[in-house]
């Protein structure tokens, strides 16, 4: 069994609170070497300037490969460059091509004729460049407002034709979830360039209620497990240990490379992380 490979997602902190906890869970997991951070974007670019700070803040401060979210839902061609561009300037050659949603409230009632509504265009526009390692979403159990998988690898394999390179997975917690999927993708050439999306549970009553908006299926059997756990530390070993277990079940059917959903807290990762690897269990720390 090969040493897989992993990557790390974080969002970009809006206080000083949240600063710090970044840059400490940052630090924490750099250790283990990973293959990208990858830092969240907000609805129709709303969010977009606190990701911007952090991310010229990593290109600056840190020399772990960095990764920008980007989405494109209600943004022209023109915008689109525009960011592009402001990402280039900071040596940032890794993307990952989002649609977004549109921001809640949102009533415009002559949408802009020129808006990008897919994340398609956003690759597209993107690969014209030859400059940037474009990611795609790719959702397992479907994406919410798809009427089928069949539908979803569809536009799945649009991507890929419009330029992406790799596609990332919506989280999961079965293995056979993943593997359903990557079997549907092979019959589009699509398996190998699929990296499964991976969630520590932190806390399993916001995980479950998560995942019933995204359409995500959280196992009635580990629910109950996670509610049998009666003290903090039972509860971060079971997270631990369930989590690399459907690494681990993953690697054996040949799967090598792994995106961990951090949520800015470091106890998991690094400790999940540091099992892959093969290397010794850090002292757990407070996150």
């Amino acid at each position: 069994m090969t040493t897989p490979r992993l990557s790390f997602e974080f969002f970009p902190p809006r206080n000083a609170q949240q600063a710090r906890r970044f840059w400490y869970t940052l630090g924490s997991l750099q250790t283990l070497d990973p293959e990208f951070v990858s830092i969240t974007w907000g609805a129709l670019g709303s969010d977009c300037d606190a990701s911007i700070d952090i991310l010229r803040s990593l290109s600056q401060d840190s020399n772990v490969p960095i990764a920008a979210h980007m989405t494109c839902a209600g943004q022209s061609e023109d915008d689109c460059n525009a960011m592009l561009d402001r990402l280039t300037t900071m040596g940032i050659n890794r993307l990952v091509a989002l649609r977004g949603d549109l921001v809640q409230g949102e009533t415009s009632a002559e949408p802009d004729p020129a808006a990008f509504t897919h994340a398609s265009e956003l690759v597209e526009l993107a690969a014209r460049r030859n400059q940037f390692t474009i990611s795609v979403g790719a959702y397992p159990e479907s994406h919410p407002e798809s009427t089928s998988t069949e539908e979803d690898l569809r536009w799945l394999k649009h991507k890929f034709d419009q330029g992406a390179d790799n596609a990332i997975t919506q989280f999961f917690f079965e293995a056979d979830t993943f593997l359903r999927y990557r079997d549907a993708a092979a019959k589009l050439g699509l398996a190998d360039k699929i990296v499964p999306g991976i969630l520590p549970i932190h806390n399993i009553d916001k995980v479950v209620a998560f995942s019933g908006r995204c359409q995500a299926n959280v196992p009635p059997a580990l629910i109950e497990r996670f509610q049998a756990a009666r003290t903090d530390d039972s509860r971060l070993q079971l997270a631990i240990d369930q989590c690399v277990a459907l690494c681990h079940d993953l690697e054996s059917e040949g799967v090598d490379e792994f995106h961990l959903y951090t949520l800015n807290q470091a106890t998991l990762s690094l400790a999940i992380g540091s099992e892959l690897l093969g290397r010794p269990l850090p002292a757990m720390v407070a996150a």
